[in-house]
């Protein structure tokens, strides 16, 4: 019905409206978690890719008299990500933090991959985090 160029509204109108309005934001919803998962996974791809890299390091590493551990190659790998977290518009600190954690399990898992075959005097994961592979 139109009433002076105004739509009259029904009962259950507005129930409908907001049923169908809630449904939208449902499929969003549902959107947006179909997307994070295909973004879990492929991170987990490309977390696997670098598990391997620090696998290769590992055994080369020793033959090259290199401690898992190079002060100086986590400076440069920090520096690197957060230029690129910058670039990229991803928060500085969750790129920090994350990226911290990361070298930390990577120098760790390197020095058991590396056993004794390690570099005497080879340096050991700080506790504040100073890591490197």
């Amino acid at each position: 019905m139109v009433a002076r160029g105004l739509m009259m509204r029904t009962p259950g109108a507005e129930k409908d409206i907001a049923e169908r309005a809630e449904q939208a934001l449902q499929d969003e919803m549902s959107d947006v978690r179909r997307l994070i998962d295909e973004l879990d996974e492929k991170l987990v791809e490309l977390l696997a890719k670098r598990q391997r890299q620090i696998e290769r390091a590992a055994r080369v590493k020793p033959a090259l008299g290199i401690p898992a551990n190079v002060p100086e190659r986590v400076d440069e790998v920090l520096a690197h990500v957060l230029g690129v977290a910058r670039r990229e518009g991803l928060s500085v600190e969750v790129a920090m933090n994350l990226w911290r954690a990361l070298i930390d399990w990577s120098i760790e898992y390197e020095e058991r991959l590396m056993g004794d075959r390690a570099p005497r005097g080879a340096s050991q994961t700080s506790s504040d985090g100073d890591a490197s592979s």
